[in-house]
């Protein structure tokens, strides 16, 4: 197993990485680092290609206190094109 390497100055640290998509009462969702749980999704393919394509966007716009404004576009642009979600933010419905 190689050695990893910190930066000069840094503390080594560990991260720990979880699945972000994930398979609830037979529908799947996909977990954002802002603690919304976005889907229902058919497939896990379509929550990972969903998953990957809200990080793009918040990596477009770059992450901090509009995350979750352009996390509520997202959904709403799904209600737009006909595939209504039910995001949940710590397990509450947000929409």
């Amino acid at each position: 197993m190689p050695k990893q390497v910190s930066r000069a100055g840094e503390t080594p640290k560990t991260w720990f990485r979880t699945e972000r998509v994930f398979l609830s009462a037979g529908q799947w969702f996909f977990h954002t680092r802002e603690g919304v749980d976005v889907g229902p999704y058919e497939s896990q393919f379509e929550a990972e290609i969903e998953a990957g394509m809200l990080k793009e966007l918040l990596r477009e716009h770059g992450q901090g206190d509009g995350s979750l404004s352009i996390i509520r576009e997202f959904v709403l642009d799904s209600y737009a094109m006909g595939r209504p979600l039910a995001p949940s933010i710590n397990g509450v419905a947000a929409v």
